[in-house]
């Protein structure tokens, strides 16, 4: 999430923390967990009390991710984290905001601050400095 999403629907927004012109975005991870424990999150996000408050999400501000898929191959006690291996010859479907991407094995999302030119309540004032994005 780039922007907060504030709506009658979410009164504290889809990622209440973000702000439009900090060149940051909302990375919010769901581990696993029951059903029921995620609609209590989903829940949250109605209500005026922390959507964030549960031991499986977590969220980090980041300027980029780069999300892979994985098989579990082994696990690293000392570190506990999960050795994984992808393959680099199977596609998979991704579901970005909305849309099936199919064809990719990985997706990158980056921030690129500055490019467009926002209008509007407490937006801060920036330099005239223009942006360039060499990605696309």
């Amino acid at each position: 999430m780039a922007i907060p999403c504030l709506c009658s629907m979410a009164p504290r927004g889809l990622a209440p923390n973000t702000r439009l012109n900090n060149g940051s975005m909302a990375l919010i991870v769901v581990r696993n967990t029951s059903r029921s424990e995620f609609i209590k999150h989903l829940k949250r996000y109605a209500s005026v009390k922390n959507q964030f408050n549960f031991p499986f999400v977590e969220t980090y501000a980041v300027q980029e991710v780069k999300i892979q898929p994985r098989t579990k191959i082994g696990h690293d006690t000392e570190e506990n984290v999960y050795l994984h291996a992808t393959s680099a010859e199977v596609n998979y479907p991704w579901n970005i905001d909305g849309d099936l991407m199919e064809g990719a094995s990985e997706v990158h999302v980056r921030v690129h601050p500055q490019l467009i030119n926002l209008y509007g309540v407490s937006i801060d004032e920036l330099d005239d400095s223009k942006a360039m994005c060499s990605c696309l």
